[in-house]
C-alpha cells in the first residue's frame, strides 16, 4: 500500500478559522497531523509575544515530535483559512504507515530537517532585529510605538488566551 492509500484511511477532523489546534508547551496527545485542506499558522512564544514562524499548507505533515518522543507541543497551531480538514496520525498509524510506505519516513525526515533550518534562521533573524531595535531605542528614546508593534507576524488578537481550549488535545 502506498502513501496515498494510507492517508485516505486516517481519522479526520474539521476545524474553523481562529481555532487553536494545540498550544505551545501543553502535553501532546501523541498524535501528529496531515493537512488535507485549509491553512494553518505556526506560532512560537518569543519574549512574551506569539510570533508567526510559518504557515502549513495542504499536503504537509506536522506535530511529528509528539509521535517520536511524546514531548510537549513545541509551538501553537491556529487555523487561518475559513476551515481546515486534518488527518490524525497516532503512533499505531505512524508505525503502520512507515512499514507500508517507506517513502513516508523519507519525506517526513526530509521535511523535519528543512523545518529545523528554516525555523532556526527565522528565530535568529527575529532576535537580531529585536536586539537592533533595543540598541536604537536606547540611543534615540521616543514615546512613539515600538517597531515590534508594526511587525505583521505578531498576533494582535490573542487566540492563545487561557479561555481557549485546544482542539487537538
Amino acid at each position: 500500500m502506498g502513501l496515498k492509500e494510507s492517508l485516505a484511511k486516517l481519522s479526520m477532523i474539521n476545524i474553523k478559522r481562529g481555532e487553536v489546534l494545540f498550544k505551545e508547551g501543553v502535553p501532546s496527545n501523541g498524535a501528529m497531523f496531515f493537512l488535507f485542506e485549509g491553512q494553518l499558522d505556526i506560532y512560537k512564544q518569543i519574549e512574551n509575544k506569539h510570533v508567526k514562524l510559518r504557515s502549513i499548507l495542504p499536503g504537509e505533515f506536522f506535530g511529528e515530535m509528539a509521535i517520536i518522543n511524546n514531548s510537549p507541543r513545541a509551538a501553537s497551531i491556529v487555523v487561518v483559512s475559513e476551515s481546515a480538514k486534518l488527518g490524525i496520525i497516532n503512533r499505531t498509524t505512524f508505525v503502520q504507515m512507515s512499514q507500508e510506505s517507506p517513502e513516508f519516513l523519507f519525506l517526513l525526515l526530509k521535511k523535519v530537517i528543512e523545518r529545523l533550518y528554516e525555523t532556526d534562521g527565522k528565530i535568529r533573524a527575529i532576535k537580531r532585529k529585536q536586539d537592533e531595535d533595543s540598541v536604537i531605542a536606547k540611543m534615540i528614546p521616543t514615546p512613539s510605538a515600538t517597531s515590534s508593534e508594526s511587525n505583521e507576524s505578531i498576533v494582535t488578537q490573542d487566540p492563545f488566551s487561557e479561555n481557549t481550549t485546544p482542539i487537538g488535545e
